[in-house]
């Protein structure tokens, strides 16, 4: 008997949330610090927000050209693609904190309109957004509670499967791989010298990160998303925060954490070489992502404003059966990234 087309996709689902995967083929996209509402008073002529938005524009239908584009030809990539086809278009594109320039109403009412959680088929695709250190405080923010309402709408179209009792946080599964948005960072105390409901309150993300964990099939993947970095060099997130995130996540099998905030593309290590002397050396080490931005660097006052960056930074992950791979995509003349640090970025896996 053939099943409705909603309860065979609800067992699969409960499959696949249970560890059963048949042939995994998962892509994501990674994009960050779109800065929606910006306005850069210092360039001759003044660059509006206006301006600023339509700059946005522009870079998402760079993004829209990225499905069905063909991999990089050479190096770990191309061969780990080879015979999978194209680029899929993503199940989601996660946008990884500072959506708005200063969280206010009229930029988050601009981000919701360029950003839709939804998607527009065929140019933009659905949407996991996290709130940033550039989006305001959590209990009475616009941001916040507009994301509350993003998660509990997604919720109920199947697009995530948990909530965190306040509705911030997420997880939701594809295909085997379990994923936690932990916002702008995850902890469960503010900052030192910082204020409950401020934008430094994580709103308990790191105890969400932990029971559920705790509730997932063992050894199965897990990516982790936040908005600031992972990094020793970080003043933002500091340390006693980052080694108790590390406790929670070291006996688990993290294949990425992405996060986005400082404006560079990297891939780096969690813990880096003095976290992991100060946390204990001999436990696991895990993979960092960072795409990049939306918002402009390097503008000069008195000049014209230079135009968006590259004209795109995203970073495309794909996981088909027990492979990672990652690469970064710029839109540019050569499509994916180029520089010479592109070799750096690009990831290929086996996980577990």
């Amino acid at each position: 008997m053939r099943l409705p087309l909603s309860l065979a996709l609800r067992a699969f689902l409960i499959l696949a949330s249970a560890g059963f995967v048949f042939a995994r083929d998962v892509t994501f996209y990674l994009v960050s610090d779109a800065h929606v509402g910006m306005v850069y008073k210092q360039c001759e002529p003044t660059f509006t927000a206006d301006d600023y938005n339509q700059n946005v524009v522009h870079t998402l239908d760079a993004l829209a050209t990225l499905p069905g584009r063909p991999w990089p030809t050479q190096g770990p990539l191309a061969e780990a693609m080879k015979g999978k086809g194209p680029v899929p278009a993503p199940l989601a594109m996660i946008v990884a904190g500072d959506l708005t320039e200063n969280g206010a109403p009229a930029q988050w009412r601009d981000f919701e309109r360029l950003f839709p959680w939804q998607g527009e088929a065929p140019k933009r695709f659905p949407v996991i957004a996290l709130a940033g250190n550039h989006d305001g405080g959590s209990k009475t923010g616009i941001i916040r509670q507009g994301l509350r309402d993003r998660n509990a709408a997604m919720l109920k179209a199947g697009l995530l499967s948990k909530l965190s009792e306040d509705g911030l946080h997420s997880a939701w599964v594809w295909q085997g791989v379990h994923f936690i948005n932990a916002n702008n960072y995850a902890g469960d105390v503010v900052k030192a010298d910082a204020k409950p409901g401020s934008m430094w309150d994580p709103e308990r993300s790191l105890a969400f990160m932990k029971a559920y964990l705790a509730s997932i099939p063992a050894g199965a993947p897990v990516v982790i998303v936040q908005h600031l970095d992972y990094s020793e060099r970080s003043t933002w997130w500091d340390q006693e925060r980052r080694k108790a995130f590390y406790e929670v996540i070291k006996g688990y099998n993290i294949i990425a954490l992405l996060h986005g905030h400082t404006h560079a593309i990297t891939k780096l290590t969690f813990p880096e070489d003095k976290d992991y002397a100060a946390f204990g050396d001999g436990g696991p080490r895990f993979d960092c992502f960072s795409a990049g931005a939306f918002k402009r660097e390097g503008v000069t006052k008195g000049k014209p404003f230079p135009g968006p960056r590259n004209p795109c930074e995203c970073f495309v992950f794909r996981i088909t059966d027990d492979t990672f791979a990652a690469g970064h995509f710029t839109a540019g003349p050569d499509g994916w990234n180029s520089t010479p640090q592109a070799e750096a970025l690009t990831v290929v896996k086996k996980i577990r």
